[in-house]
């Protein structure tokens, strides 16, 4: 009788032709599986974009060195570009599928450390491709024939058809400013805040300038902007905030000689990040109690960066909306 009402409960269950009744099973939703990236290099990655073979990208941002992220796996083979500023590295069918965990290293060239998912683990070189040119190469262009503002297409015309991006579109060549030559970002200007643009009419929104840190480059860039009648205005260090634009009743070799001794101890340090605004000496005075400059002005950013040092500047227009924006440096 038990074996009876067995059988018919199973029946009933599964269904049978004359039977609406029937029962799907549910199958297991296969889990998604994750990937960790560490950068165990002494470089700052700026991004990490991973090429399908179906020409689909995934792409990490901003890692540290020591740095650690988690990701998707794509869960296949794909090719990878690691943007660290100053070059590209690039490595071919790299079969992440297959993988639980990713290591950038970095001795005589740039490697992969993959730890594989059955155990164990595999090492795969990369190729170079350098963005800032060897000391006897000239630099692709003058840093003053740009300008924030201008469209991409006149920045486009200066410059090589071939010219890589990076992962967020800017054009990677060299570019010369006081006297060095420098790796340079040109960025577009995003696309959400270009909605009112035509198709092609994307504008110039910020340069990047990039170089090794050393205490040579630094003087010799803060001379030249000095040079050209640049001042500090807002520094930034570790633990101090200093707005210079309040102590403009110092004497300006005072300043400076401030300045120079907490580069000197924050870089002796050698831990942390600093950056420093500069702007026209004349726009300086009416900055003690602003935000923002309140005419057309372009500002300097300088970022220092000792842990994996890098040296970078950025330049920018500022335009109050009454003018056109300044034109860059010589």
């Amino acid at each position: 009788m038990v074996r009876f009402f067995c059988i018919a409960l199973c029946c009933l269950l599964w269904g049978s032709p004359g039977n609406a009744l029937a029962v799907q099973i549910a199958r297991p939703t296969p889990e998604v599986s994750s990937l960790t990236i560490v950068n165990a290099t002494s470089e700052d990655v700026m991004s990490i974009s991973f090429r399908t073979r179906h020409g689909l990208t995934f792409t990490q941002y901003d890692m540290a060195p020591d740095g650690r992220n988690e990701m998707e796996n794509p869960g296949e083979t794909v090719d990878i570009q690691v943007d660290v500023g100053l070059s590209l590295w690039m490595f071919k069918a790299v079969p992440l599928g297959q993988s639980v965990g990713l290591t950038l290293r970095h001795t005589a060239a740039p490697e992969i450390e993959l730890q594989m998912s059955a155990g164990g683990a595999r090492s795969i070189t990369g190729e170079v491709q350098e963005l800032l040119p060897v000391s006897d190469m000239q630099p692709v262009c003058a840093l003053q024939r740009f300008c924030p503002g201008m469209t991409m297409k006149d920045v486009c015309t200066l410059l090589d058809a071939k010219t890589p991006r990076d992962a967020n579109g800017a054009l990677l060549t060299s570019l010369g400013f006081a006297g060095l030559t420098w790796a340079a970002r040109l960025e577009p200007r995003q696309a959400e805040q270009e909605q009112n643009s035509a198709a092609g009419d994307a504008v110039l929104d910020r340069l990047e300038l990039r170089r090794k840190l050393d205490t040579t480059t630094l003087n010799t860039l803060l001379g030249a902007l000095h040079t050209q009648n640049y001042m500090p205005w807002q520094v930034e260090l570790p633990g101090v905030d200093i707005n210079f634009a309040q102590m403009f009743a110092m004497d300006v070799a005072k300043r400076n000689v401030m300045l120079q001794k907490l580069l000197e101890y924050f870089l002796l340090s050698g831990k942390g990040e600093a950056s420093i605004m500069l702007v026209p000496a004349e726009v300086l005075p009416h900055l003690s109690d602003a935000d923002m400059p309140g005419v057309d002005v372009q500002l300097f950013t300088i970022t220092l960066r000792p842990a994996s040092h890098s040296l970078i500047v950025e330049v920018v227009s500022f335009d109050d909306g009454r003018g056109s924006g300044s034109t860059l440096a010589e």
